[in-house]
Order: C-alpha cells, then sequence, then structure tokens
C-alpha cells in the first residue's frame, strides 16, 4: 500500500515538474487558433534524412494573451537560463532551455501599456 503511495505521489510530481516547464508552450499552442492572434510554424529539415533540424514557432496577438504570456514566462524564468531587457515601452524576454530531447529558446517581445501587443517566437532544436 504505501509503495502504491509513493508511486502516486511521484508521479503526481513528474507530471507537474513537466507541466509547469511547458507552460509557455501550452499557452501559444492554446492562443494560436483564437481571436486576433497569428500564428506561424515552420520545421526545417536535412533533406536527405528528412530529420528535422529546427521547429519556429511564432505567435503574434494583442489583449489578455500577453498578460498570460508575461505570466508564463514569469513561471518559467528558473528553468533555464532568462533574461529581461526594457527599453522605451516595449520589454524583451528571453528564455533557454536544454533537455535530454533537445534545447529550446523562447523569446517575448511585448508592450503591454495602452492596447497591449505582443509576439512570441519558440525555437526548438531537437538532439
Amino acid at each position: 500500500m504505501r509503495k502504491r503511495i509513493y508511486i502516486a505521489l511521484c508521479l503526481l510530481c513528474f507530471t507537474t515538474f513537466l507541466r509547469a516547464q511547458n507552460s509557455i508552450d501550452e499557452v501559444v499552442d492554446n492562443f494560436s487558433t483564437v481571436g486576433s492572434s497569428t500564428y506561424t510554424s515552420a520545421i526545417e529539415r536535412d533533406p536527405q534524412t528528412r530529420r528535422v533540424i529546427k521547429v519556429v514557432k511564432t505567435l503574434e496577438t494583442r489583449g489578455k494573451v500577453v498578460s498570460d504570456l508575461i505570466d508564463a514566462f514569469n513561471k518559467e524564468r528558473e528553468t533555464g537560463s532568462f533574461s529581461r531587457k526594457e527599453e522605451n515601452d516595449e520589454v524583451t524576454m528571453i528564455l533557454a532551455t536544454e533537455n535530454k530531447s533537445g534545447n529550446r529558446v523562447y523569446m517575448f517581445q511585448c508592450r503591454d501599456k495602452g492596447y497591449p501587443w505582443g509576439k512570441a517566437t519558440i525555437i526548438i532544436r531537437p538532439k
């Protein structure tokens, strides 16, 4: 019985970690098909092996989604190398992560004053 509880707790902690690690991806995926968002995705492949070299996803949006992306970036800042730059009324956040499956770079440019605007770019390089 104790072993089952221990396994259940380990699985719960693991899935919580994975969900937190992917919160930026979740927000981008959720809002890629909603409202006034513009979403593009491009895949670069090796022409000989057809293996994926790089995936680039871009979401440009306005309104409440900007604050959701800011929250997701602030939640993720401890999972990799994070930098934030403020210039005039525009903020740029960059998060670089590395794990067994590959490297990811998340970049977010936003203007949150007046009418909010934001552009999130995700670059994925699988190993």
